[in-house]
């Protein structure tokens, strides 16, 4: 699969598909994997009632991780309930706005900052 395929595609990618297989592990976790030992809350004794309560998935990465092209693998972490709280840096707002207002293009640092602003 393409998340299997993100453990040796490269740097970024290689720690995305790490992520993945974590949040795999935190999905598949339950309370009721933890034994239940004495001082613990009574409520949470039962094991049925253990076995309901799960780990909450927070997703945090910057901005850059929308702009290398990981997105796609993002909104589909999001739309599959991978995860449950989502953390960013404002700078992936600020490039959706910019590539609102104009087109975008690959650029390259040999470019000429002159020519490009005209």
């Amino acid at each position: 699969s393409i998340m299997d395929s993100m453990l040796t595609t490269g740097f970024q990618a290689t720690n995305l598909g790490k992520a993945v297989e974590e949040i795999k592990r935190m999905r598949k976790w339950r309370l009721s994997d933890t034994p239940w030992k004495e001082g613990d809350d009574e409520a949470l004794r039962d094991p049925a009632v253990r076995s309901k309560i799960r780990a909450r998935i927070f997703f945090a990465y910057t901005s850059n991780q929308i702009s290398c092209g990981q997105r796609e693998v993002i909104k589909f972490l999001v739309q599959h309930k991978m995860v449950d709280v989502i953390v960013t840096t404002a700078g992936g707002i600020e490039e959706d706005i910019i590539k609102c207002f104009e087109p975008t293009y690959m650029g390259d640092f040999k470019l000429s900052g002159k020519e490009l602003r005209k």
